[in-house]
């Protein structure tokens, strides 16, 4: 997706994409994994629908699972009145993959990019 596409979805609905965020993050306090890398937003103006992408690297614990749900149930208590339903997609998606391209029409609000491995020629 485009910057600056993702700059005019953002824009359309700017103060609720900043109540999203902001509650995504605090949502995620104590439950963030080392094996996140990546979390994104798609919006459905029309429908007004969130659904949230959450990339990792390996495949999660039930635990860790149950975790991004109760987060994510966390958000749309905070967004109820504003949206018809959030959903929340785990990809799992191994380090040597480039997610960069796969964010949602929202862009990203967390991205880890990992440095690419030196070798001695």
């Amino acid at each position: 997706m485009l910057i600056n596409e993702i700059q005019i979805n953002r824009q359309k609905n700017f103060p609720l994409f900043q109540r999203v965020e902001g509650s995504t993050f605090y949502s995620l306090l104590g439950r963030a994994s080392k094996k996140m890398r990546g979390i994104t937003f798609n919006y459905d103006h029309k429908s007004k629908i969130i659904e949230t992408i959450i990339f990792f690297d390996s495949t999660l614990s039930e635990e860790e699972k149950e975790e991004m749900e109760i987060a994510n149930t966390e958000v749309l208590a905070d967004i109820h009145n504003e949206v018809t339903d959030f959903l929340l997609t785990l990809e799992i998606t191994p380090s040597s993959e480039d997610i960069l391209d796969k964010c949602g029409n929202w862009g990203w609000i967390y991205l880890r990019v990992l440095a690419p491995v030196k070798t001695d020629s």
